[in-house]
């Protein structure tokens, strides 16, 4: 008899293979079977006397082992699968390699849209990536873990970084590098003397930090930070132009005196009377000179802090340093600042902002994330005082009892042109600190921060509540569709029928699915913690010894980093809500009560849980509403193969972001915000709401300001507002543009979007799965 081996091939039938087999998951159960035995299922296999297939040959053993040998049979149906997961690897992994040689468009080579899969850079990284996730599944990962990931019940997000234990993302205290200068391979850098310097510098700090972590990277208060470098700028610019006033022999001897006098009596770029006056004295200049100096030196700095901020743009998005020839995942809070100097800082980003990219193209990062706090940037008398004066308040000539209302109105009129900023709220509840004061020029180091695709780093089990220093060590994510798939299945099977009784069942089962699948993440993530934590400081050489991720500075090149990352967060993701509401009553959460009360349920679940770990590991576990980019097509295609397709559930090519309602749901945008900004206190991990506008934003930013007073509000902790942007490649027009530039009539057309978190104008560059849902968003009015 012969063989068939499952590429086609026919061979002759070895019974010393069935007898191996056998006796490698006996000595696997501890148990002993006889040769007799063996030799009887080989008998009955040749009994059949015609060319078996392989798999057939298979199920004659488990039938044989599961009469005598139960447990036996259990160790050699694993042992099978483990061989069929490892040959269904092999041959992915080779469908892999030859997409990527061919440069075809795939999900694999635009799994991160931010990537170019293309070039050989990103071909490398790809190579790379698939190759790493492949040894980590065989020798890295707990094998049940392994197996969950494969089946789809779970995602271990950036498997292909963990066997560098990396960490996910960090937020950087610049204060702290600037201050003291900072190391990098080949040299110290000096404390910074200008904002141009300050913005470069930064820039420098975001690509070298990049590449010892596998997310993103972010500044938590860019303008508190930027400001000291305006101010060194402004007083640079006025002894220069006091120079010119004196003579060649004069500047020589009297040089170092003008700057002491300078730098001792300029504490800001807002020169008052009085400093004036000890200017006059000083310098042996009379008021209108030194009034006309201090007028130029300010335009200067003003003109300077432009060009650094404009810089600081261009850089993030033209520079491939990022593994993969990516750019750096940058991230910027600011707007809590309201000295002259950090408002300078905002005013001109905002301006570099708008201008866009050398051609006006949007730019892509830095995400950009203004804070809006009461008493700063916010208030309601401000509000309305915008509201019914608006043509004096988008000229600037109102005057506002909060410093920088202003810079929120502005901010509003930029994200309706560029998409960003978007807007983190310090007064919801969840998002205060009591350690906070207006007072205290440090205030930012108790002000949350985000990283721009929506992680967030606040509390703190192991030292003060802040995002400063700190960041994700990682993150993994749970199916929650399967979790109520699984549940209709199983209480269909005990009840027939009877539709309430089953969705009543349905909804414990599914709760008792969503804990059990939380606790067992929650231990995954705290193995991977273990192996994070034995990596040593030198791997980490530019993030530990410049305390970038605060208190690595303390370690020496070969102690373990794993105390000091312990600071950062585990995150307990989960995706698809809308569509496990759909399996257990028909109907999503964005207008079916009790759909909505069973998914609050369940994130309260995953909150609990993150709680109890926290307490029990002192590590700080969070609820994590995960932001999925190629993670969203890859558990609807897995589900879709195990369950069938489902109407509602998994019949599109994606699952809907965590606790979003569906983005094809008809409501307003204010319905929007209520349904889901009860998930935001749920979710400390990460969290985010989105509103879709249709038509150009930057013809009604009030109505954008209306929004974001909306989530303010309604206890949002951190929202965007999307619109399309478009733009012809080749006339340069921007507005809304259907197929053909109704000026040029051009279908070369750049069509700026959102994909988690961060916008791109390239299409093409997304996956299948996100471009499936790009399609289907519908607009709020």
């Amino acid at each position: 008899m012969k063989v068939v081996k499952r590429d086609g091939q026919k061979v002759n039938f070895d019974a010393n293979k069935i007898v191996c087999a056998i006796d490698k998951a006996a000595i696997a159960s501890r148990e002993e079977v006889s040769t007799k035995f063996a030799l009887e299922v080989v008998n009955k296999i040749v009994d059949l006397d015609r060319d078996l297939e392989v798999e057939e040959i298979q199920d004659l053993v488990e039938k044989e082992l599961m009469k005598t040998y139960p447990d036996i049979a259990k160790n050699y149906i694993l042992y099978r699968d483990m061989r069929n997961i490892e040959r269904h690897k092999r041959t992915t992994i080779k469908k892999s390699f030859d997409g990527i040689v061919t440069v075809e468009i795939n999900n694999i080579n635009n799994e991160n849209a931010n990537m170019a899969g293309n070039t050989p850079a990103g071909q490398m990284m790809t190579f790379a990536s698939e190759t790493t996730k492949d040894y980590t599944h065989k020798y890295l990962l707990n094998p049940k873990y392994s197996k969950a990931h494969m089946a789809g019940d779970i995602h271990i997000h950036d498997l292909d970084y963990y066997p560098t234990k990396t960490s996910t993302c960090v937020q950087y205290d610049l204060k702290k590098l600037f201050t003291n200068g900072f190391k990098s391979k080949h040299g110290k850098i000096r404390e910074p003397k200008s904002i141009s310097t300050y913005a470069t510098l930064a820039t420098i700090i975001f690509q070298t930090n990049q590449n010892e972590q596998h997310g993103g990277q972010a500044i938590p208060a860019f303008d508190f930070f930027m400001a000291p470098g305006v101010l060194k700028s402004f007083k640079r610019h006025l002894r220069y132009r006091s120079l010119t006033f004196l003579d060649a022999d004069y500047i020589e001897d009297k040089n170092n005196e003008l700057k002491e006098i300078i730098n001792n009596s300029i504490t800001t770029i807002c020169v008052s009377e009085d400093v004036k006056n000890i200017l006059i004295e000083k310098l042996g200049m009379d008021k209108k000179t030194v009034d006309k100096l201090i007028k130029i030196a300010y335009a200067d700095t003003k003109n300077e802090t432009h060009q650094a901020m404009e810089g600081f743009i261009h850089n993030l998005n033209t520079m491939h340093s990022r593994g993969g020839n990516q750019v750096v995942f940058s991230s910027i809070n600011y707007g809590t600042d309201f000295s002259a100097e950090g408002r300078m800082v905002i005013e001109e980003l905002f301006k570099a902002t708008e201008e866009g990219l050398g051609d006006s193209e949007t730019p892509v990062f830095p995400i950009q994330i203004f804070k809006v706090k009461t008493g700063i940037s916010f208030s309601e008398k401000d509000f309305e005082l915008a509201l019914n004066n608006w043509a004096k308040a988008s000229k600037g000539e109102l005057e506002f009892e909060t410093p920088n209302f202003d810079l929120f109105i502005r901010a509003c009129e930029v994200t309706s042109k560029r998409l960003f900023p978007n807007f983190v709220f310090l007064d919801t509840p969840f998002n205060f600190n009591e350690k906070w004061d207006i007072n205290d020029p440090n205030r930012y180091l108790y002000e949350v921060a985000t990283m721009g695709c929506r992680t967030r780093v606040f509390e703190n089990v192991r030292g003060e509540k802040t995002s400063i220093g700190r960041g994700n060590i990682s993150f993994t994510s749970i199916n929650m569709p399967r979790l109520a798939i699984k549940a209709k299945k199983e209480a269909i099977e005990k009840l027939g029928e009877n539709l309430s009784e089953v969705e009543s069942l349905s909804v414990k089962l599914f709760h008792r699915n969503v804990k059990e699948m939380a606790n067992f993440v929650a231990s995954q993530l705290k193995d991977r913690f273990e192996f994070q934590g034995s990596a040593i400081a030198r791997q980490f050489p530019f993030m530990m010894e410049n305390g970038i991720w605060d208190g690595g500075q303390l370690l020496g090149p070969h102690d373990e980093v794993r105390e000091t990352v312990a600071s950062g967060t585990l995150g307990i993701g989960f995706i698809g809500g809308h569509n496990a509401m759909m399996a257990l009553y028909g109907e999503g959460h964005g207008k079916n009560d009790k759909a909505f009360d069973t998914l609050y349920k369940a994130v309260s679940d995953l909150k609990e849980i993150a709680a109890e770990k926290s307490e029990k590991y002192n590590l700080n576990f969070s609820a994590l509403a995960t932001p999925a980019e190629g993670l969203s097509g890859r558990f609807t295609k897995i589900d879709r193969e195990k369950f069938g397709t489902l109407e509602g559930v998994n019949d599109r090519d994606y699952y809907i972001n965590s606790f979003h309602v569906d983005v094809k749901e008809e409501m307003s945008s204010i319905e929007k915000i209520k349904r889901e900004a009860p998930f935001h206190e749920l979710t400390l991990g990460g969290h985010i709401t989105y509103v879709e506008l249709d038509g150009e934003a930057k013809k009604n930013v009030m109505a954008i300001m209306k929004i974001v007073r909306a989530m303010q509000q309604e206890g949002i902790g951190y929202g965007s507002i999307n619109h399309p942007v478009d733009r012809c490649k080749a006339c340069g027009f921007k507005g809304i543009i259907e197929n053909t530039c109704p000026v040029c009539g051009s279908n070369e057309i750049s069509r700026t979007r959102r994909i988690t978190g961060y916008p791109t104008g390239d299409l093409d560059g997304w996956n299948s799965y996100k471009q499936a849902e790009e399609k289907d968003r519908i607009k709020h009015n």
